[in-house]
């Protein structure tokens, strides 16, 4: 639901917030001016908030004159200030933090982004914030100094991943003293840096710290983007093709595979394809990739149309699909089932990564992604423009991101079918025959 402008909603009751003018900010004690209208009740919201943004330009105004001493432009920014309560005494009495304590900082800050985030982002960050509220305690966030930063950041390079899966028995000093377990990655590392540091970054907004304690504290990574997972290899690809399932039961086994071999989309793109998907486009087949329905897409630049390799026509998948059309099944793979965190292809995803093990390769860099590595190398080596292999896979062209879309269109199905028949790796595949 939108609200009108200056009026939010936290936890069902509405808040006035303003952020204060650059040129005023030296007057106020934080950056945003915000207050609770102590309703749930939109409409009285809506009344109160017509006298609130009155006394707020009235005092903006007053203090852009010039000609008030400092003990009147005090007085006139506490009018329109929260009024802070005394809780220092009685949150000590109980052993609390005096200031705002980090599991509430935590709380707030999630319920305001809750709308923002993907399930799965979400799941993320929960488990982000659970380790760090382990490593740190409930402390007062107003106590976190550049040397706490360091310190959290020097025991989370020395903690194991998967810390609550492998290791739900043991305490985090526990844990740190123990010589002989694997740390997590400094990927890891730094998604947890990145969390405490937007945490910090809202506390910073909020007027609540006023200083961000955590920027600046990744840890480099010293190895490249593109040695993060590594591709298949021609004899990967023969031994996935010679065990791929032909059980008419369950075709996604046998496709999903080849449809990333040839088209480098992404394990969810492929997994969610509608029958409707599969689309003639002047003259080409492609799959649409789209957000419709139940579907989901990674970034702005995943929505577009993918022609159908030459080699799948020649396996049957047009064939697949027409026999789909007739039973009036609405998907491509009707075994695979929706989850809120991963869409449709978690199921597929721990099957591939059996097969996988199992059949292709013990090499953990090697997964289903590598698929796409391979697509990407493969055209990148056939000399294919940059922004033709971006725009089959579904990133960004990069430097030319505004130029290409502001000026240009996207590439038609046919340029882009003329850069994936490129790609020939040599290996003998057995048509689906249903």
């Amino acid at each position: 639901m939108s609200y009108p402008t200056h009026i939010i909603c936290r936890e069902g009751f509405f808040y006035y917030r303003m952020k204060v003018p650059v040129d005023l900010q030296p007057h106020f004690p934080t950056k945003f001016i915000t207050k609770s209208l102590k309703t749930r009740d939109l409409s009285v919201a809506k009344t109160m908030l017509v006298n609130l943004e009155y006394a707020v330009k009235r005092v903006f105004t007053l203090l852009r004159t010039g000609i008030l001493d400092e003990a009147m432009a005090k007085e006139l920014v506490k009018e329109v200030s929260p009024t802070k309560q005394p809780i220092a005494a009685y949150t000590q009495a109980l052993g609390k933090p005096a200031g705002p304590c980090l599991s509430k900082i935590i709380e707030q800050y999630m319920l305001e982004k809750q709308s923002e985030w993907t399930p799965k982002t979400k799941m993320e960050m929960d488990g982000v914030f659970k380790l760090l509220l382990d490593i740190q305690m409930d402390i007062d966030v107003t106590t976190i100094t550049k040397q706490t930063m360091l310190d959290l950041r020097s025991k989370l390079m020395r903690l194991p991943a998967n810390r609550y899966k492998r290791y739900p028995d043991q305490t985090i000093q526990q844990l740190l003293e123990m010589s002989d377990i694997t740390p997590m990655s400094t990927k890891s590392v730094n998604k947890h840096i990145g969390g405490m540091a937007a945490l910090l970054r809202y506390c910073t907004d909020e007027g609540i710290v006023p200083v961000n304690n955590a920027t600046g504290l990744k840890l480099s990574e010293k190895k490249r983007a593109d040695e993060d997972r590594s591709t298949y290899s021609v004899e990967d690809l023969k031994r996935i093709v010679a065990n791929l399932p032909f059980d008419q039961t369950t075709p996604e086994r046998y496709w999903i595979p080849l449809i990333a071999c040839y088209s480098g989309m992404r394990l969810n793109e492929i997994c969610q394809l509608y029958v409707a998907d599969v689309q003639d486009v002047d003259g080409v087949w492609c799959f649409s990739v789209n957000d419709t329905k139940d579907k989901r897409l990674k970034n702005q630049a995943s929505e577009r149309m993918v022609p159908m390799h030459p080699k799948l026509l020649k396996l049957g998948m047009l064939e697949y699909v027409e026999k789909l059309r007739r039973s009036k099944a609405p998907r491509l793979w009707m075994n695979l089932t929706w989850m809120d965190i991963h869409g449709y292809s978690n199921g597929f995803g721990k099957w591939y990564q059996r097969f996988n093990r199992e059949y292709v390769t013990d090499d953990a860099k090697k997964v289903f992604h590598s698929f796409r590595h391979l697509v990407t190398d493969t055209l990148k080596q056939a000399g294919v423009q940059d922004t033709v292999i971006a725009e089959l896979v579904g990133h960004s062209h990069g430097s030319h991101a505004m130029t290409m879309s502001r000026y240009g269109k996207r590439y038609q199905p046919k340029v882009l079918l003329e850069a994936l028949n490129l790609i020939d790796y040599g290996v003998e595949i057995r048509p689906w025959k249903g």
